[in-house]
């Protein structure tokens, strides 16, 4: 009866070894095209700021980065799709 509790308890253990090699396995396939595409010519976003503009605050949100600006002539918001780093919305408010 003991010998079959041993056997048992080895069969979870190998389970639970096999199950964290297939897990690990999905990851880094997964992993490696993602890596891939964002290594893309084309894919960065280059945004240039007029001089004496300054960043106040940056976030990402749905695949967008917004930028919150202070510019000379007033503050603007500007988003830009991050797949395709192009400007896709600018919002300017009066100084």
């Amino acid at each position: 009866m003991s010998g079959l509790v041993v056997l048992a308890l080895l069969g979870v253990v190998w389970g639970f070894i096999r199950q964290s090699q297939i897990m690990l396995a999905s990851r880094h396939k997964t992993a490696a095209p993602a890596a891939a595409s964002t290594a893309a010519p084309g894919a960065a976003a280059t945004v240039t700021l007029a001089p004496g503009t300054r960043i106040l605050s940056a976030s990402t949100d749905a695949g967008k980065l917004v930028l919150h600006v202070q510019t000379k002539d007033g503050a603007e918001i500007e988003i830009i799709d991050l797949a395709t780093g192009r400007l896709t919305s600018q919002v300017k408010t009066a100084p």
